[in-house]
């Protein structure tokens, strides 16, 4: 008998526990697609990484003895080096103004340490001394190239061709970029490359040499153990960079992303469970306030509290399941689509999806907690009945004022209608705070996503049209003298002025707390690259000591005032003097990259090496950009030739994959509304049928009987926003501190603009939520229901 009950009950609200399936099924379906996704993701890394040895440390040196490498491994704590060279070359290509470069390595030699072993993808590896690359598959694909091309790039200043043999992936270029500036993967401009040492040996001019070492270390040995060992080692060969696994670029963005993954699989999920908790919570107690004397002829006919409760909770676990299955299954069907796209937006070999039977588990079980727990809560108050107490109606709520009504002045303006609705909602606290709650959420849930688009335009309209203000960015190959360099750029055609920088790799130390940055020296007067606070305004570079960007700030545990020890490969030191401690002047925010910053002239007395510069910032006319380009293409010295245009549209192609997230996030919250409101609306018509059928006897239209409802619905829906600005707060602030990394500082600001916005869509779900409430009470038999008997 309880069987067909509990079928016969939902088939009459049916439109409630669709509503209360649907955000069940959208909350799991993340979880689950993501969950498969990111894990599926760690295993193919873990894999790539154990099958081709990656490395545990990355030195860059000017030059270091090809016949001494093996000797670093006596060093305490390192257990394999090999060393290779590694040039950037620049593509020869006459047909079009492009900038195109390769990164070329040289492949491991027999009988030498295997780090950093490359996945042949296609086609053979290079033959020794043949003029033969391998390159990574996304540069041959986004070049339209094929095995068995040539192409011509310049080497050192000689033109060279090489034949493209195959292609390879490599544990190190995962994400490949060109350097940590560019923000995002660009295959058609910048690639990777692999050759043998012999044929790339015979090309340079460093003989007997290798510029880059890259080492393996023992077990429970970390590279902080072993990198002064290795500074020691290598300063007298020119040392550039020495970079820990954890800070190197790919290695880096890999476990961010999946850091980022992982978070949102535990918040996005719960937000979604605990509307659905919500809307069970409020249906059930509903359910048990209409149906108190049924409750009391069973308990009469002998059915015991144990058996009437587990008949209740008989709904949210119907639901539950229902909702757990719909939404672990739809996850395990995106989960591939999904993985796929992070295989196309990542090299990981091996990287896919499978079906996952202990995420569907995981589904249901999630489901069903947070189903039953609600309804354990809802149907708690059947204990409490006793047979001829449930068998009567129950006695009319108290009659007295509520809070709103004190206010006078308020009060008497409103409608009849309208007093109606408002006074049920403080007559029914415990409903309406739940209601309120639900509304809070999805509020912030739609702010956030309105607020991602307001970090991503500070990314680059600050970034571009603020900070970086220079039209062509000349990196050179290595620091140089800054007088007769700028002269040089400065009589070339369309140039109008011209900036030195000095950018170097630092590491900087507080206390335990170290980070690898680089150290950027402005002049005091420079208007190419700004620096500037909260507000905009433009900040100097202090006469003495460095400011920081917030999150080196922050990740160094540093504010204005305290001390940091500061070092870098490029400083010449004197006996004992390894670096300086200099004071923290400031802390500004930056949204892209991470930097400390110097006045020029202090940043060159602190690297003792003469006024040298390794960037020259440009301001020309945009027609002179191009000609510029192809006269400086194949200067020995120069590293990179990049346009501020160029780089703007990498980070606007980076931020527009954030759109995606930012209308999911809407669309989402703008369901989770609709069906919290719905649920709210559909469960007042249920309670007041009579009330709304007399009002619909006694003359009130259609419309003037929906007033009541949405005079409550508005109430609620004005409580939910007051108590979700704050949450949104929270809610952004956690957000933009969990995706922020080294390459891009989210800020965590909320503008006024999404705060509307997320009014405005959590409105517009109230409205949804109310036509339908409108049919409902047009089609309201009202002449049945009064001629019905309690």
């Amino acid at each position: 008998m309880l069987r067909r009950k509990n079928w016969r009950d939902i088939k009459e609200n049916k439109g409630v526990y669709f509503a209360c399936i649907v955000v069940i099924s959208l909350g799991l379906l993340i979880y689950t697609a993501m969950s498969i996704a990111v894990e599926s993701m760690d295993k193919a890394l873990e894999n790539f990484y154990t099958e081709t040895n990656f490395a545990d440390g990355f030195m860059s040196v000017t030059g270091y003895p090809d016949s001494k490498v093996n000797t670093l491994s006596l060093i305490p704590g390192i257990d394999q080096a090999a060393g290779r060279i590694v040039k950037e070359v620049r593509i020869i290509d006459q047909q079009k103004d492009s900038n195109r470069s390769l990164k070329m390595l040289t492949l491991n030699r027999p009988n030498t340490s295997q780090i950093n072993q490359i996945h042949l993808t296609a086609g053979q590896l290079p033959r020794e001394n043949h003029s033969e690359i391998l390159v990574d598959p996304k540069f041959l694909a986004a070049n339209h190239l094929s095995i068995g091309d040539t192409i011509d790039v310049n080497l050192e200043g000689n033109q060279v061709s090489f034949i493209i043999t195959g292609t390879a992936q490599s544990p190190e270029f995962i994400y490949i970029m060109r350097n940590a500036q560019d923000l995002y993967p660009s295959p058609e401009d910048f690639g990777i490359a692999y050759v043998s040492f012999s044929t790339l040996k015979g090309l340079v001019k460093e003989k007997g040499q290798v510029n880059d070492l890259v080492i393996t270390l023992k077990d429970d040995v970390s590279f902080d153990l072993v990198k002064d060992s290795l500074q020691a080692e290598l300063k007298p060969y020119g040392i550039r960079s020495l970079v820990p696994r954890k800070d190197q670029t790919s290695h880096a963005i890999m476990t961010s992303e999946i850091k980022q993954i992982r978070t949102m699989t535990k918040t996005l999920p719960v937000v979604f469970l605990g509307v659905a908790a919500i809307i069970l919570y409020t249906m059930l107690r509903r359910l048990i306030e209409q149906q108190r004397a049924i409750i009391g002829n069973l308990k009469a006919f002998g059915y015991t509290d144990r058996e009437i409760i587990l008949h209740y909770l008989t709904y949210p676990v119907v639901i539950g399941i229902t909702g757990g299955l719909l939404g672990g299954l739809a996850g395990v069907a995106l989960s591939f689509p999904l993985t796929t796209m992070y295989k196309a937006f990542f090299d990981l070999p091996g990287l896919k999806s499978e079906f996952s039977l202990k995420y569907l588990f995981f589904s249901l079980a999630l489901a069903l907690i947070f189903s039953v727990l609600s309804g354990i809560k809802g149907s708690l108050d059947i204990l409490h009945l006793e047979p001829a107490q449930a068998m009567r109606p129950p006695a009319p709520g108290t009659a007295s004022r509520t809070i709103i009504e004190k206010f006078t002045w308020f009060w008497k303006n409103l409608s009849s209608q309208a007093q109606m609705g408002i006074r049920d909602v403080f007559r029914t606290p415990t409903r309406s705070l739940f209601n309120v709650i639900g509304i809070a959420v999805v509020f912030s849930l739609m702010t956030v996503s309105w607020s991602m688009q307001n970090m991503t335009e500070l990314l680059t309209v600050v970034q571009l049209e603020q900070v970086q203000t220079y039209d062509v960015k000349l990196q050179l190959s290595q620091p140089s003298p800054t007088g007769a360099t700028k002269l040089a750029v400065a009589h070339e055609p369309g140039v109008t002025k011209v900036e030195p920088l000095l950018e170097i790799p630092a590491t900087l130390r507080n206390g335990w707390l170290q980070k690898d940055v680089a150290l950027m020296g402005l002049s005091k007067e420079s208007t190419l690259y700004n620096i500037l606070d909260k507000k905009g305004q433009r900040v100097e570079v202090p006469d003495q000591g460095v400011l920081l960007s917030e999150h080196l700030a922050k990740s160094l545990n540093v504010k204005a005032g305290d001390q940091i020890y500061v070092e870098s490969p490029l400083r010449r030191e004197t006996v004992g003097q390894k670096g300086e401690k200099l004071f923290v002047k400031g802390v500004v925010p930056q949204y892209v990259g991470l930097n400390a910053f110097m006045e020029e002239k202090q940043l060159q007395r602190f690297l003792r090496q003469g006024e040298i510069s390794t960037s020259m910032l440009i301001e020309m006319d945009a027609s002179e950009v191009g000609p510029l380009k192809t006269k400086y293409r194949n200067a020995s010295n120069v590293a990179s030739i990049e346009s501020l245009k160029d780089t703007g549209d990498k980070i606007r192609k980076m931020m527009d994959s954030f759109g995606f997230t930012v209308w999911i996030l809407a669309i989402l919250g703008g369901i989770c509304g609709f069906a919290l409101i719905y649920n709210a609306s559909i469960i007042s018509l249920s309670e007041r049928k009579r009330e709304l059928s007399s009002l619909r006897v006694l003359g009130m239209t259609p419309r003037e009987v929906l007033r009541i409802i949405t005079s409550e619905q508005w109430t609620l829906y004005a409580f939910g926003i007051l108590l979700g600005i704050p949450m949104a707060y929270g809610l952004n602030l956690s957000m933009a501190q969990s995706m922020s990394n080294d390459m891009y500082s989210l800020p965590a600001e909320l503008p006024l603009m999404a705060l509307l916005g997320a009014a405005a869509g959590t409105a517009f779900s109230v409205l949804v939520a109310q036509s339908r409430a409108y049919y409902k009470i047009k089609s309201l038999p009202y002449v049945e229901i009064l001629a019905t008997r309690d």
